[in-house]
Parts: C-alpha cells; structure tokens; sequence
C-alpha cells in the first residue's frame, strides 16, 4: 500500500473515539459506528484514533481491537478522514507483528504507546531511537509518536528530534502536561527544521499550545462537544492565538467537569455524556475501572447541560 506523508495531512483535530459496550460488557460495534459517523462527519474533525487510553484499548482482547480498527477505519474513510490505530506493544518484536496487521486495514498511521521498559530505571536515549529505527525499517506505515503523562516515560527534546529525523514519523501526541518540557519540544524541533507534525494531547493548555508550534490536537475530551474543540483547532492553526486561549478558557469548565478526579473515570463521564446524547446505547466501562455512580451521573449531565448552554454549538452559533 501507498502512504501519503504529506505533512499537512496529519494536521488538525483527532479524537481519540471511546469504544462503546453493551450491557454485557461486550463490543457495541452499531454504536461505535454510530458514534465514529458522527464524530467524522464534522467538518472540522482530521481523524480519528482507535483504541487509545479513552478507547479502554488497555482493556480490549487483540480481537476485540482488530475490530474497532476495521469499524473506525472504515467510516472515517467514508468521511475522507484519517484513522490512526493505536498499539501498546512491549517489545520491539510485537510492535512490528501488530503493525503487520494494520498494513491490511484501512489504517492510515499507527501511535505506538511506549513499551514498558522505557520506564525502567535510568534508560538510555538509544535504546528509545533504537526503537523506532528497527520499525521503520520494517514498516513505511506512517507513526505517531505518544508522549505519556507519566514523568518516567517521558522523552526529551533531543530524543525527540531524533525520532523525528527518522522517516515514516508524521506526528506527535505530546501529552506530557508539563508547558516547560512541551515549550521546549516545540522549539527544538522547529529549530531542526522537523516535518513531524505536533499535536497537543494537553487539554488544560490547548489554546496555548497552538502558539507554541502545535499544528492539531488529539485530546480525548473531544468525544464531547467535538464542533467547539474543532474549532479551536482552526483558529490555533490560522494563528488566531488570542481566540484560541479565549475559546481555552471557555472549554475549561467541560474539561475540568470530565477530567476530575480521579481522572480513570474520565471514559465513564464521557460515555455517560454520549448515552445521554444518544451516540452509544450503554455507558459500561471494564473493569478495573468501576465507573461513576447514579448520583454523580445526574449531577454529571446537569453540570454539562449548563456549560453546553454557555458554550453553544458552532453549528448553532453560526
């Protein structure tokens, strides 16, 4: 297959799409469709990933995740949109082994979750460049870095420019939550003249992040009220930054409302949200994950009402 690495093609706004269940615990896949229509279908909406964190892919049996892959893949390329499937692998061996599979899918970029050991100990930037050398030698499937929001994980602004040199690498979710080390990446990685794409994984300084270099956002809070995030993305990327930290601010509240603590839950808000809306048939989430109670539900969808009702739409704005 022939990949487009066109770098503004891996621009602008991914939603990283929660997997629906059914009441059983089971794949919901008529929600799933359901739910990646509507969310491709907005036009202000580049892609959509599957099975990431907010996708419980941590969760999902390898079956289970070849089939959200082939549901999401295929509507998002019935919308003209990106699908990025995401994998956890934990060696170098599986990493290429999954991505094998996703050559035959309609699956336009993999975002690799770091392996477990590059959170063991004093480890050496070699060992992550190493990482990502031996899979673009075996793969001209485009790759999205992942930048967890765990310290241990974390890679540097060197190490990132590294990766970034090598080719296949078409963008980077840097979710670290830190403003220093993402200032940093940014202006490292401009100064290398890097072609790799940043998108911003941190919702609590979106609007900000557009100032500092990024080029789109891939922010699991963007399951809900998707029309406003995807147009702070366009006014980030047409370098309104002012409106973008504005439209920031006015977000704010939703993000915090789903993102409180503690922060596992932040699928079940979100399900809670699209059942509501009509998106997905159940809110179940799996285990270890308990969910979020009754009460906290209808406090939930109260609180999101009012925001909603102090935010519109932009279709309803317009």
């Amino acid at each position: 297959m022939a990949y487009d690495y066109t770098p503004s093609r891996y621009e602008g706004l991914c939603i990283p799409t929660v997997t629906p269940f059914d009441s059983n615990g089971e794949l919901d896949l008529k929600s799933l469709e359901r739910l990646s229509h509507y969310q491709a279908a907005i036009p202000g909406v580049a892609s959509l990933s599957s099975c990431a964190r907010i996708g419980e892919g941590t969760v999902l049996t390898p079956d289970e995740k070849m089939k959200v892959h082939e549901v999401m893949g295929r509507v998002a390329h019935e919308h003209g949109k990106i699908h990025t499937a995401t994998i956890a692998p934990q060696s170098t061996g599986e990493a290429i082994h999954l991505i094998r599979k996703l050559e035959k899918m309609p699956v336009d970029a993999v975002m690799i979750f770091p392996p477990l050991l590059f959170a063991w100990g004093k480890v050496s930037p070699d060992l992550k460049v190493r990482f990502y050398e031996d899979i673009v030698k075996a793969t001209e499937l485009p790759i999205t870095l992942f930048q967890i929001p765990v310290q241990s994980y974390w890679y540097d602004a060197d190490t990132v420019c590294r990766i970034a040199r090598l080719p296949h690498l078409v963008s980077f979710k840097e979710a670290s939550f830190n403003l220093e080390l993402y200032s940093e990446i940014c202006r490292r990685l401009k100064e290398d003249n890097a072609t790799m794409r940043m998108l911003t994984g941190n919702d609590r300084f979106v609007g900000k992040s557009y100032e500092l270099g990024a080029r789109g956002a891939l922010i699991g809070v963007a399951n809900v009220a998707p029309d406003q995030w995807a147009e702070l993305d366009r006014v980030g990327r047409a370098g309104d930054f002012k409106r973008a930290m504005q439209m920031q601010e006015e977000l704010k509240p939703i993000s915090d409302l789903i993102f409180s603590e503690p922060i596992v839950e932040a699928v079940s808000r979100i399900k809670t949200v699209l059942k509501n809306e009509g998106l997905i048939a159940n809110d179940f989430v799996r285990a270890p994950q308990m969910g979020i109670g009754d009460s906290e539900k209808a406090e939930l969808l109260k609180r999101y009402a009012q925001l909603r009702a102090k935010t519109p739409s932009v279709a309803k704005s317009a």
